[in-house]
């Protein structure tokens, strides 16, 4: 006499397997939905790291946790895998911008010169304050400068920007290997009878042009050439030939 398998035999071993299956399913769906939170939580703490904009990744996390909990109370198989992968995507934010890494602390040196020797489109040097942060490592620098212009002559260099490395980068920085930034803009029209801007002429680095920059946390200098004209709203647009050395030191003086 041969044996029979019953339908009810097969389903009730079949069950144990589907459940196992079922489980490692939801297991491997959480962990990835955390790894990517995770990723992009340690990613928003870098580039958001200024105080301002750290909120806004807690408030991310925070909404994506609610929408993934509203889910979770819908009683179909789909929506509460969905409400899964939310709320591990949510929690591994969280966590991601504690355990991805940090910016180092920013130092602050106000109280600098600048000197700036132009050999086009004038001879000239025009000298003005700076304003440094930096960090200890010295791979990120940020230097502002206003210069004087001599007798309140337009058509001059007033306002410097340099800086090195990643932390105040824009997409069109990449342009450059070297990851330094350089622009100089130059008021051309005053508004009548005061001392606001009306017009002006922005310059910046692109990797067409030509820089040499030494950066130390004391100071440094950049000689550079072959400026490209910045558009937009701030600036007209036009091009200026600017070539020449800018140096700059950070801090106040000793006495």
């Amino acid at each position: 006499m041969t044996g029979t398998t019953s339908g009810q035999d097969r389903r009730a071993s079949s069950a144990p397997t589907g459940r196992r299956r079922d489980g490692a399913a939801v297991m491997v769906l959480a962990a990835a939905g955390f790894g990517v939170g995770a990723a992009v939580g340690a990613y928003l703490n870098w580039f958001w790291w200024e105080i301002g904009y750290r909120p806004l990744a807690i408030i991310l996390a925070v909404a994506i946790l609610i929408v993934g909990g509203l889910a979770a109370m819908v009683g179909r198989s789909v929506a509460r895998r969905l409400a899964l992968l939310m709320l591990a995507v949510g929690l591994g934010m969280l966590a991601g911008q504690h355990l991805g890494p940090g910016r180092e602390p920013l130092i602050h040196q106000l109280g600098g010169t600048m000197t700036l020797s132009l050999e086009s489109p004038v001879v000239r040097v025009l000298t003005g304050s700076a304003d440094c942060e930096n960090v200890a490592s010295e791979t990120e620098f940020l230097v502002t400068g206003g210069l004087e212009r001599p007798n309140g002559q337009l058509g001059l260099p007033d306002s410097v920007s340099v800086q090195r490395g990643d932390r105040w980068s824009f997409p069109r920085d990449t342009a450059r290997q070297d990851r330094v930034r350089l622009e100089i803009a130059v008021t051309t029209e005053l508004a009548p009878g005061s001392i606001k801007v009306q017009d002006s002429i922005g310059m910046e680095a692109t990797g067409s042009s030509t820089l040499e920059a030494r950066f130390t946390n004391a100071g440094g200098s950049i000689r550079f050439a072959d400026l490209v004209a910045q558009g937009g709203p701030a600036y007209t647009g036009e091009s200026m030939i600017l070539a020449g050395t800018l140096a700059w030191t950070c801090g106040l003086a000793s006495p």
